[in-house]
């Protein structure tokens, strides 16, 4: 697991990295972490206090959840061909 404990953040590259490496997170509900980790489908979003990190943490060490198949899919959405076709777009829309 990947856990990303900040109390302030903007997205963060970290997380781009633990979905290649298909890791579950555990992020706190600050700046745009939130927007890319669905809680519960590829891990967990907390508030930034320690008693809901612990409790997460627990959670993650006692069920073992397996959200491999959240994380494949929402990997999907960083993919290099996706971003391809992001800046595609933007360059189309910029020329027309």
């Amino acid at each position: 697991m990947i856990v990303q404990p900040y109390k302030s953040a903007t997205q963060s590259g970290v997380t781009q990295i633990g979905y290649h490496f298909e890791k579950p997170m555990l992020v706190t509900n600050v700046g745009g972490l939130a927007e890319i980790i669905p809680n519960g489908k590829v891990g967990y979003v907390v508030e930034p206090v320690k008693e809901e990190i612990t409790t997460a943490l627990l959670d993650f060490l006692k069920s073992k959840p397996d959200f491999s198949q959240g994380i494949q899919e929402e990997k999907q959405k960083y993919t290099w061909d996706k971003l391809v076709l992001a800046i595609n777009s933007v360059y189309e829309e910029l020329t027309n």
